[in-house]
């Protein structure tokens, strides 16, 4: 269930008390009127306020993407090339090793979290950091390597020449800082929204379960004013 629709749960509830008039007089100041429209208001505020802190974030996941794209591929070409010189077989043996290490490391695009839901669809964001950051390693020892092979690594092709592919790698371990950098923004938003809405003692759960209760104790189970909000409910993530 999104934010959203709990957000609305929530605002169907506030309908239904204001609905009552004088007949709302519950003594919990946790759901007094005024408290629980101005605790919706905060709430929703942190929800907008998250999403907004998203956004940057997954500017920065797409250009990271952009930024390992092909690196793969470029790898093999490399490891190609020294199979092709005058290198030794522990040299060669050497890259392969570092080449396989890129193709089952290589980090998959990360599940972008849906800033509807208050479940964090990227939850796997640090072990998928790792796979980024592995990648960039792998590419260091790579470019280490063909440095020590000397001139049996000289090729013409300039995607191949050391200086490229420095260049490649600085730009995929700045581009892979960018995301990490832009994440915290929002993880903070998402942990005081979900606070909001969820986890603390005042959260709007906690809220209408309460009203709930003041419902069926003032009008009674079976009553149409129980039944109006009974069915309402704000789903934790």
């Amino acid at each position: 269930m999104s934010d959203g629709t709990n957000l609305q749960a929530f605002q169907t509830m506030l309908a239904a008390c204001v609905g009552l008039g004088a007949q709302y007089q519950p003594t919990s100041a946790l759901i007094d009127l005024s408290a629980m429209q101005a605790a919706y208001a905060s709430a929703h505020g942190l929800v907008d306020d998250f999403t907004s802190a998203l956004i940057p974030w997954k500017l920065k996941v797409n250009a990271r993407e952009a930024k390992f794209l092909g690196s793969g591929k470029l790898a093999t070409r490399v490891q190609a090339f020294v199979a092709s010189s005058d290198a030794s077989k522990q040299d060669l043996e050497d890259m392969k090793g570092f080449v396989r290490l890129i193709h089952g490391g290589r980090a998959h695009r990360l599940t972008i979290d849906d800033p509807n839901t208050p479940e964090d669809e990227s939850k796997h964001i640090s072990v998928s950091q790792r796979g980024y950051s592995d990648v960039v390693e792998h590419w260091e020892r790579i470019i280490t390597l063909c440095q020590n092979l000397g001139g049996n690594y000289k090729p013409n092709e300039v995607e191949l020449q050391i200086p490229t592919l420095q260049t490649m790698v600085a730009g995929m371990a700045e581009a892979n800082q960018e995301v990490i950098t832009a994440a915290v923004p929002s993880d903070n938003g998402r942990i005081a929204k979900n606070d909001a809405l969820y986890n603390n003692p005042d959260s709007l759960f906690e809220r209408l379960k309460k009203v709930k209760e003041y419902f069926k104790a003032i009008f009674g189970a079976g009553s149409p004013e129980y039944r109006q909000i009974s069915g309402l409910a704000i789903k934790k993530p």
